[in-house]
């Protein structure tokens, strides 16, 4: 049946709505503050964990929008929202490279250096004089 293909309904444009609001976005935001403090402290797989899984619901909370809750809900609708962030960052990496490809400075060769040949010292003038000649 096409209506289960993604691509059979137009494509969302915009930001996803927020379906976390309330206490529930709260407490996303202190969980995940609390989870990445304690993870960031500690070190090994178990610190960076606790790390991850706190940034993520600090991304969850302050976004507003949790994409495990979206798609339960309507998942063709997150599936063309995550299609449509896919596309939008793969245009942003190929305009970062560009940008990078433009600033990349040619190699330019290395110069040899240039013997210096120190001018000869009278041995017969006392260094006073010498340092006064110069000036």
């Amino acid at each position: 049946m096409v209506a289960f293909e993604p691509q059979s309904q137009p494509e969302r444009q915009g930001p996803a709505p927020q379906n976390v609001r309330g206490w529930e976005r709260l407490l996303s935001i202190g969980g995940g503050l609390l989870l990445a403090t304690l993870g960031a402290s500690k070190h090994g797989e178990r610190g960076r964990r606790q790390l991850s899984v706190g940034g993520l619901l600090l991304l969850r909370g302050l976004s507003g929008h949790c994409s495990v809750k979206s798609a339960a809900d309507d998942p063709l609708a997150e599936i063309r929202y995550l299609r449509a962030r896919v596309q939008r960052l793969q245009e942003l990496v190929l305009m970062a490279e560009e940008v990078a490809d433009r600033t990349r400075a040619t190699p330019v060769p290395p110069v040899p250096p240039v013997p210096v040949t120190p001018a000869p010292a009278d041995l017969g003038t006392p260094i006073a004089d010498e340092f006064a000649s110069r000036e």
